[in-house]
């Protein structure tokens, strides 16, 4: 299988409805995988064929790709985003990494995996942001993921207001007023107060054939998410085939243990540095499930002896959505939720199978409802191992 970035172009406004209630139609600020492949399908229904198309079960049904989140990027959509993990806090009274009049982001794994093999609480003055003293909050949201230049990335959010109209006067209803939320098609920089079109991207693993029949289904625009009817949702979409990521194991297990040990202090535990430390963040909501299929919070890959959880920071997460070929929404589902995160340690002798392991779950993900684009994972995030006292 190939590795590709796909690009999305919004041409309208995007509305994703975070919940299903009719007069708060707030909109999450990426396209879900789930929502991608649905509007795929659907193009596939309109210019191909049905469900017994052999194209539409290479494609959707046999052994289909996981389709990813498509994120916000830069103004060229060329950046691959990356969701910043639980782990980052910044400064609650100037959050953001560091430039102009931002004091910075952080990353607390080490502490955190620090106090719990100690078994003693942090430094509380870590928790303090160093160029004001206020308190550091968590830091959500994406990023480009470049140490040396970071950038975080934010659409621009529409607010329409809307009233009820009576259809017997023609006039305003009384007591009927909504607000739609939507991703603008556009993203103003705020340093040249300048406009640029808005791109979304994700990374996709699929095989040439899988290829051929995507570029049928984005010759022309398509349309993705809520009131479409109204005109939102267009995008348009593109594939480039770039390299895939390397897992520099022993580089990031090397360079953690040195932040681990020296939030440590004295008194280190004997096998506090041993094996091979590695972490493992949920680039999208995780369906993880026991053997009863009952939801829990455990990666089962990672159950056997030769792995030891350390530390895991995880948030549940609902996920709802909406059947279009049933007209009826899908049952919920519980989550944990992107951005979570695992550290674990391997004291197992054999590196190289757990190399080939965490290659193989970067493709084919963890849990549930892979080819929706849930379960995907990112490996040994280097954010968790920067030096600096905040970037």
């Amino acid at each position: 299988m190939k590795y590709y970035r796909i690009t999305a172009k919004l041409l309208s406004p995007l509305l994703i409805q975070n919940n299903r209630q009719s007069d708060t139609c707030q909109s999450i600020s990426y396209l879900p995988g789930s929502t991608l492949r649905g509007a795929l399908a659907a193009k596939f229904f309109l210019i191909r064929g049905g469900p017994e198309d052999k194209d539409f079960r290479t494609l959707f049904l046999d052994d289909p790709p996981s389709f990813p989140n498509l994120l916000p990027t830069d103004e060229k959509g060329s950046v691959l985003s990356r969701v910043l993990p639980m782990t980052s806090i910044s400064c609650k009274r100037n959050p953001g990494f560091k430039e102009g009049d931002k004091h910075g982001v952080r990353d607390t794994l080490a502490p955190n995996a620090a106090s719990r093999i100690m078994q003693a609480s942090a430094n509380e003055d870590f928790w303090k942001c160093p160029e004001c003293g206020e308190d550091m909050k968590p830091f959500p949201g994406f990023w480009n993921g470049n140490l040396s230049a970071p950038c975080k990335f934010e659409p621009t959010i529409l607010y329409h207001r809307h009233t009820g109209i009576d259809r017997d006067t023609g006039t305003i209803a009384p007591s009927i007023f909504f607000v739609t939320q939507e991703m603008a098609d556009f993203r103003k920089d705020d340093k040249s107060e300048e406009y640029h079109e808005q791109y979304l991207s994700g990374d996709m693993f699929m095989n040439e054939e899988q290829l051929e029949i995507l570029k049928t289904l984005i010759k022309d625009s398509l349309f993705a998410g809520a009131d479409r009817t109204r005109g939102l949702g267009e995008i348009q979409l593109s594939f480039e085939e770039i390299p895939r990521p390397e897992v520099r194991l022993e580089h990031w297990n090397e360079k953690f243990k040195a932040k681990l040990k020296s939030s440590m202090g004295n008194n280190i535990p004997e096998d506090a540095l041993s094996g091979l430390y590695f972490s493992i963040k949920l680039e999208s909501h995780a369906i993880l499930v026991d053997k009863f299929l009952r939801p829990h919070s455990e990666i089962e890959e990672f159950s056997v002896s030769d792995f030891k959880l350390i530390l895991k920071m995880t948030k549940a997460q609902t996920i709802r959505g909406w059947q279009s070929a049933w007209n009826l929404p899908k049952p919920d589902d519980l989550s944990v939720a992107m951005g979570s995160i695992f550290l674990f340690q391997y004291n197992g002798d054999d590196p190289e199978k757990l190399r080939n392991l965490l290659n193989e779950l970067a493709v084919s993900g963890i849990g549930l409802r892979r080819e929706e684009g849930f379960g995907r994972i990112s490996v040994c995030d280097e954010l968790h191992t920067i030096t600096e006292e905040v970037i």
